[in-house]
């Protein structure tokens, strides 16, 4: 079957809980008729190799569709040895994975179908009009306040030779089991007297063992004398991660499911309720036609919350058994369900939260807090930094001060981050191997200097303008920008004049230096409307407009710092501490290569553009800073070829 064009109306990758629910909304909607569906899954789906257990009001449960599948209801909880609390307006059900998986395949049956046994690999947009992708995401943990652990789980369905259970109360948690240095509960579900699934869980960062598991379970059965035989055993692992799901970006019709579009709580494992939800949402949004498709969405308090709980079950393995004993003893049951459901008002979560270990929670919180202040200041660009400590040294007179971090920073990213163009367009070249390249790269740069030695006021001209491109190409790229046609002049062009205009005085002594007199420019009496930190920062509404991003919101406020400082040092800050930064990263990136080994390799010729500048300066007839731009613009004119060339092949 040729799938290289949409022959299906609807393809979902794996039929696991999101998609089965997806499937069954779809249904009950009427969504299907006339359908050619899609099903890639490896596995058949026919054994119970899984239980979702949930809690709904009976009418919610009932306006699904979903109560022909439930097994087995309980309208009250437990949680430790305390009295069992009614749930009131909700019961808690089980469904099997084969109760479920079975009611899949019936509307399959009822529509044109093609299951393959498969994984799915390749672009998936291709499989059908509405791609639905409930494969595992990859879980990554970005930074330092976000956790990632395992919820990890052996149950078995056992039958007792007594009558030991309560049929009407299911247990949730039951911590009187050995926590073993973790946070480890009993989950109990029982079916009759007689018969109940024991699920020994464990909160933490290694999984439970099936041996660790079976003990707990004679453990906890011990107490009431009787013996047992083991009808049935499941086992899962669940991720309990607070950073966001990991997936590559996709085509607009293809939609992430289950895990992968964040519908799994990490705080509990908690997934069928919010998968209905979402089931739910994407119907409403297929129904009314809508381009883009509406989910649910997680409230950032929420989200918050859990994010605390994960770093508390972290850093103290114990605390857990504390936390959730405190949390069902001091609360009715009914607003925990609640709470954990997202669905509680602020005041509601306050008056819970009292119930807590509270300074446990202040102690998480403000810990999270200092991560999150550390990652932001792990994104600032570096040359914010740098100008605050050289307006510092600049308002005591000192501007000095920042001198050793400009010559550090030219020496670690300013100076190399243009001495390695071979690397990415040589690749695997022997020197020997690059004599060609060695000489358009001298050459390039030597026409540059005969250039200023013609026509000082045309070469100007052509060395702003590309190293307008060249500045405005290296920022976007990084940035993950738009770079196509006039952008890269758009945003070099401004960064660049904003620079030099802000500094106009001294742009006019260094530009003399350079041997280039505009004095018709300099005396038009326009230019002092010009030249002004008010108009630039006006001004920069345009390309904030443009890219519409928020790295040019701290790149405009980099150029109002930097226009308090002299233009020597303005300039070498916005060189080094952003352009060359940027240049540095992008080239890390393409070069698959450590920082480290890359600044090795350009160290030979970083050297030599040392070198080559001291017998210009030495030899030169005048010594001062106009001669380092010219030498400047020469060394960089070639590297900006090749560094479009990059870019360019990388499309």
């Amino acid at each position: 079957m040729n799938l290289s064009r949409p022959s299906f109306t609807h393809a979902f990758v794996g039929m696991g809980c999101a998609n089965s629910l997806l499937l069954h909304a779809l249904q009950r909607n009427g969504l299907l008729e006339n359908s050619r569906l899609l099903v890639i899954d490896p596995e058949p789906k026919t054994t119970n190799d899984r239980t979702f257990c949930f809690w709904l009001s009976p009418e919610e449960l009932e306006a699904n569709g979903l109560e022909s599948l439930v097994e087995h209801s309980w309208d009250q909880v437990i949680c430790n040895d305390q009295a069992p609390q009614q749930l009131h307006n909700k019961r808690y059900y089980y469904l099997s994975a084969a109760a479920l998986y079975a009611h899949s395949k019936a509307i399959l049956a009822q529509h044109e179908f093609s299951w393959q046994h498969r994984s799915a690999d390749g672009n998936l947009s291709e499989l059908a009009t509405h791609v639905f992708d409930a494969r595992p995401p990859e879980w990554k943990v970005q930074h330092a306040s976000e956790t990632l652990l395992k919820q990890s789980f052996f149950g078995w369905v056992v039958r007792t030779a007594k009558p030991i259970f309560d049929p009407l109360s299911f247990t949730m948690m039951d911590f009187s089991i050995a926590q073993n240095e973790q946070t480890q509960f009993m989950y109990v579900l029982p079916f009759d007297a007689q018969q109940a699934l024991l699920e020994p869980t464990r909160f933490g960062s290694e999984a439970i063992s099936k041996e660790e598991a079976f003990g707990l379970i004679g453990t906890y059965l011990a107490p009431f004398d009787t013996t047992f035989e083991l009808i049935s055993q499941e086992q899962g692992i669940i991720p309990m991660c607070s950073a966001a799901p990991f997936a590559q970006e996709s085509a607009t019709n293809v939609h992430r499911m289950g895990a992968g579009a964040g519908q799994l709580k990490p705080s509990t494992g908690y997934s069928f309720v919010r998968n209905l939800h979402d089931a739910n949402a994407l119907v409403k949004s297929l129904q009314e036609n809508a381009s883009v498709m509406s989910r649910r969405e997680v409230k950032p308090r929420f989200a918050y919350y859990d994010r605390l709980l994960l770093q508390i079950l972290a850093q103290k393995p114990t605390s857990g058994k504390e936390i959730f004993q405190r949390l069902f003893a001091g609360n009715k049951a009914q607003d925990v369900l609640n709470f954990l459901d997202e669905r509680s008002t602020p005041l509601q979560e306050a008056r819970l939260m009292l119930t807590l270990p509270i300074f446990l929670f202040l102690g998480a919180a403000f810990k999270d807090l200092w991560f999150n202040i550390a990652g932001l200041v792990k994104k600032v660009s570096p040359a914010i930094w740098i100008c605050c400590i050289s307006l510092v040294g600049h308002y005591f007179g000192q501007i000095e001060w920042s001198w050793p971090l400009l010559a550090l920073g030219l020496l670690l990213v300013g100076l190399p981050h243009g001495a390695i163009d071979h690397l990415h367009q040589f690749p695997g070249k022997k020197w020997s191997q690059l004599v060609p390249y060695f000489t358009l790269y001298l050459a390039l740069g030597i026409g540059v200097l005969f250039f200023w030695w013609i026509s000082p006021p045309l070469a100007l001209v052509v060395f702003l303008a590309y190293s307008a491109w060249h500045f405005g190409q290296a920022d976007l790229e990084i940035w993950k920008l738009k770079t196509s046609v006039l952008r890269p002049f758009l945003w070099g062009g401004y960064t660049l004049l904003c620079l030099l205009a802000t500094h106009f005085l001294e742009l006019k002594k260094v530009l003399f230096q350079m041997g280039v007199e505009l004095n018709w420019l300099f005396e038009a009496p326009f230019i002092t409307y010009l030249i002004t930190i008010p108009f630039w920062m006006l001004l920069g509404v345009v390309p904030l407009f443009v890219f519409k991003s928020w790295r040019i919101i701290e790149s405009l406020f980099v150029l109002f710092l930097l226009s308090y400082l002299p233009l020597i040092e303005a300039f070498g800050i916005y060189f080094i501490f952003q352009h060359s930064w940027n240049g540095w990263r992008y080239l890390t990136q393409i070069t698959a290569s450590k920082p480290l080994q890359l600044w090795l390799q350009a160290l030979p010729f970083t050297l030599a553009s040392i070198g080559l500048f001291a017998g210009y300066y030495f030899w030169s007839a005048t010594q001062n800073w106009g001669l380092l731009f010219i030498f400047l613009s020469a060394l960089s004119f070639p590297h900006v070829f090749f560094m479009h060339r990059a870019y360019a092949t990388r499309k």
